[in-house]
């Protein structure tokens, strides 16, 4: 993952990021950019972004968010199962970010949404 802004330093040992908990080895960073791996998200912690520089502080974000995403295509987002059928209810659970990244979804029951429901752009809109 790459942020970029302005006014970061060169060192990274200098340098702290934790993303829902989870910490965000830095890898390579300049003045303008700080660049890290994200690692895997245990559980459904509450979405949250912190940068930290020794010496100077947190880094403001802007009010910009990293959010880790299940893909409503992949089978690991419903326990290796098949997604969602005709008339199924689904429950997206608090901490759960879920992205609703096909075109159509089968006509469910219902969805309860406790965590989020995120939907990709329409890069097409005239279809």
């Amino acid at each position: 993952m790459t942020f970029t802004g302005t006014g970061f330093v060169t060192d990274t040992s200098k340098i702290s990021i934790v993303i829902d908990g989870v910490n965000c080895p830095v890898s390579g960073a300049t003045t303008t950019s700080i660049i890290c791996k994200t690692g895997k998200r245990p559980g459904l912690p509450a979405t949250s972004l912190v940068m930290t520089i020794a010496g100077q502080g947190q880094v403001s974000t802007g009010g910009l968010v990293y959010q880790y995403v299940n893909l409503w295509s992949a089978d690991t987002t419903w326990g290796g199962e098949f997604a969602p059928m005709e008339m199924e209810t689904v429950h997206i659970p608090k901490g759960l970010n879920l992205l609703v990244d096909v075109d159509r979804t089968p006509k469910l029951n219902a969805v309860l949404v406790e965590g989020s429901l995120l939907f990709m752009p329409d890069t097409n809109p005239d279809t």
